[in-house]
């Protein structure tokens, strides 16, 4: 399957639209990003937002449009002079595919053009076995694609793969035998996905996929510049600014889970990932007599773990509270935003707990940012990797984003 996109993939640096040819594709994607924004607009709205001419806004939605990648509703009437025409984003027009590999479960997206999930498959397993997640690919791929309409399948225009950037090396913390995933390192996982896919493939770290879901279908859509925390198997970051989702030279910008917890004093001190990760309570929990901490997460909450869970919180919220304030120290930042693998009411108390943890530290000098609950909770990372190949070829920074395969 091979990409059907109309929008190339130069980029301008400019911060509006601009009407000569070698701006175009620029303004195409200015066009789509205001739509995904925005819902319907009329091509007037779009010319003022842009500040394209009508003549340039008209010849770019007809492009769009015939491309499929637009649709026309109905005439809007009752405004001053002749009835304008709105369009949106056509769900249709282009598809893509998300794969999040994580330390539990695989989960398989299918995205439409404007962020609607199609078609979902998810496997849960004990441990993130190499082989075992490629063979779990080979079983449901197909069967997802084959899910979507002809027409749909010819428009699959890319993969993306949302993973931690280090599967191996962190059995201990998992509870395996050590070497038990070191066949990862063996693995070339864009080119495993490109050969099932039959299209490009992009990656990108597991938690920057979240921030990327939560910044253009959640919260972050209202703000410009914040931290994203996920708390998960283990703790991790994502960083925005400027409404731009930041990875850096390396992929690891907000990689918060390795923030020393202290000076180091007297030996090494812990890090944000031993303090403030799942895998902490859910080591509590087996030390408790609790033989499927899991459980958990997917709403059996009985006394006793709920009981495990605050005590957990406890430490892992004043963790957060630390690594929110030294990130506000180096940053100026709008919010934090907060998510993870726990059940929205777990999530909201661990949040209340990091908000009174925050008024417990000198924050003399700092602009202590907002505290937020995400939009996106434990699906996100699946939404992020299906929305990367949308990304790639219709948004206007991708080249600060994506780490290619």
């Amino acid at each position: 399957m091979k990409a059907q996109s109309s929008i190339g993939d130069h980029t301008s640096a400019a911060l509006h639209g601009g009407n000569q040819v070698s701006v175009g594709q620029y303004n195409e994607r200015l066009i789509v990003s205001l739509l995904r924004r925005h819902g319907w607009l009329t091509k007037a709205d779009l010319a003022r937002m842009t500040g394209l001419s009508a003549q340039t806004m008209t010849v770019i939605v007809k492009r769009l449009t015939a491309s499929g990648l637009l649709l026309s509703g109905d005439k809007m009437r009752g405004r001053v002079g002749q009835p304008s025409t709105p369009f949106a984003l056509n769900p249709h027009g282009a598809v893509s595919i998300g794969i999040k590999i994580g330390r539990r479960s695989l989960d398989l997206i299918a995205m439409g053009f404007d962020g609607t999930v199609l078609v979902r498959r998810t496997e849960r397993f004990a441990m993130p076995d190499a082989g075992v997640t490629l063979r779990l690919l080979d079983a449901n791929l197909p069967g997802l694609i084959a899910d979507l309409p002809d027409e749909q399948q010819k428009r699959v225009i890319g993969a993306g793969i949302a993973m931690p950037r280090s599967l191996a090396g962190w059995e201990a913390e998992l509870n395996l035998a050590a070497g038990a995933l070191e066949d990862w390192n063996d693995i070339d996982i864009v080119a495993e996905v490109e050969s099932r896919v039959g299209a490009r493939t992009f990656l990108l770290h597991d938690v920057s996929a979240a921030c990327l879901a939560e910044l253009c279908f959640g919260r972050g859509k209202e703000i410009q510049n914040f931290l994203y925390l996920y708390v998960g198997s283990f703790v991790g970051g994502g960083l925005v600014l400027s409404n731009q989702l930041q990875t850096g030279a390396h992929g690891a910008t907000a990689a918060i889970g390795s923030l020393p917890t202290g000076l180091g004093r007297d030996g090494m001190p812990a890090q944000l990932i031993e303090r403030a990760s799942l895998t902490r309570f859910e080591a509590m929990a087996r030390a408790a007599g609790r033989d499927d901490p899991h459980s958990f997460y997917y709403g059996e909450q009985d006394d006793e773990t709920i009981r495990i869970f605050a005590e957990w919180a406890e430490d892992a919220s004043d963790s957060l509270a630390f690594a929110i304030l030294a990130t506000a120290s180096v940053l100026d930042l709008d919010a934090v935003v907060l998510a993870g693998g726990l059940p929205e009411d777990r999530t909201r108390d661990l949040l209340q707990m990091t908000r009174a943890a925050l008024g417990r530290y000198n924050a003399k000098g700092i602009h202590l940012p907002e505290l937020h609950q995400a939009e996106i909770g434990i699906t996100a990372r699946a939404i992020g990797s299906a929305f990367l190949p949308i990304y790639a070829n219709f948004s206007l920074d991708r080249d600060s984003l994506l780490i290619n395969g």
